[in-house]
């Protein structure tokens, strides 16, 4: 192993107590370094100008495949074209890394630009119109108070499936079996599915589930029905004031519409393909990854086992659902900051 060479603090720091008439044993000793590598640097510094402190000279190593301006411009193109791939760049940037391997491209990204490959999150696509309903509604309800969410109804449906896709990437040993079954995904091509129906409020908690018949969609007689035996009792229940749905269709059949115009709740006018506004989408996407360590093989299996997380699992207790409520006031603030796109939530 060689030696460690002095480093450019280590070097002033011995010039300076050799200009105090410092002996370059004592100083050698003082920085647990050589006598030599001392008398070395006070040699080279001999004949440079007051207070300069040597510089090292440049290593005789393989020079750099690409310039500080090549890895510049990857790196504006890059963020311009974030999707891009290794392979496509090469053509893209040939005249800048055309010679160099895909290998190498990835690891200039990685490693020189720091541009690591992630997951791309999935959101809905939004129309103009979308964003500017989006921020209609954020500004509207800009002002409101976590008292005032608390009383809030947030409702939804969710499609649940009786074997979900598990992660699409496996450590698998050099060597091994691709198709060995410990690292291949399940699949089913008509995986058994429910439709679920439920609610909550932050300040009255869980308002109750609902499970459609085998086969059957959610359409406007069935909502109606959902509304005046589930909803209805558990807004008279739970005191809540006003009420959140989403502008699926069978939300807004005229059954549907002419009952709500009878109660005495307020319903709000929801902007639609939002769902990081409505806070139970949380609650869906955990019973969701829970489901997966769940024996759910069977359609009346995986009710039981929805009904069972809803009811029993810790994360489902009052204050987590007052906590999904308390969120709407930062998740109106960033949709505005944002100017009406998709947040984080």
């Amino acid at each position: 192993m060689g030696v460690k060479k002095l480093s450019i603090e280590e070097k002033s720091r011995a010039l300076a107590w050799a200009s105090l008439k410092m002996s370059t044993k004592v100083i050698a000793q003082k920085m647990g370094r050589s006598q030599r590598s001392i008398q070395k640097l006070l040699l080279a510094a001999r004949d440079l100008p007051e207070n300069t402190t040597p510089q090292r000279k440049p290593g005789s190593g393989r020079p750099k495949s690409l310039t500080n301006t090549d890895l510049r411009v990857i790196k504006r193109f890059v963020i311009a074209n974030p999707t891009i791939t290794a392979a496509r760049l090469k053509i893209e940037l040939s005249a800048v890394v055309g010679h160099l391997s895909e290998r190498r491209i990835q690891s200039v990204l990685q490693k020189d630009l720091k541009l690591l490959s992630r997951s791309a999150a999935k959101k809905p696509l939004l129309t103009k119109a979308m964003k500017q309903k989006r921020l209609a509604f954020c500004h509207k309800y800009k002002n409101w108070t976590e008292e005032q969410w608390s009383n809030v109804m947030f409702t939804d449906e969710s499609m649940f499936k009786c074997i979900r896709s598990a992660s699409a990437k496996v450590r698998r040993p050099k060597g091994s079996n691709r198709f060995d079954p410990r690292f291949t995904v399940k699949t089913v091509k008509h995986p058994a599915q429910v439709m679920v129906w439920g609610c909550f409020s932050g300040s009255g908690g869980k308002g109750g589930l609902y499970f459609l018949p085998k086969g059957q969609m959610m359409n406007g007689d069935h909502y109606k029905m959902v509304l005046e035996e589930h909803l209805l009792p558990a807004m008279e229940r739970l005191q809540a004031t006003h009420f959140l749905q989403d502008g699926a269709p069978c939300h807004k059949s005229k059954k549907v519409k002419d009952l709500l115009a009878q109660a005495d709740f307020e319903v709000m006018d929801w902007p639609g393909n939002s769902p990081d506004l409505n806070p139970i989408e949380n609650c869906w996407n955990y019973m969701k990854d829970m489901l997966k360590f769940k024996n759910t093989i069977s359609q009346d299996l995986l009710e039981t086992e929805i009904q069972k997380l809803w009811d029993e699992d810790e994360e489902f207790s009052q204050g987590y659902l007052r906590k999904l409520s308390n969120s709407m006031p930062k998740r109106i603030k960033m949709v505005i900051k944002h100017k009406g796109e998709m947040t984080k939530y």
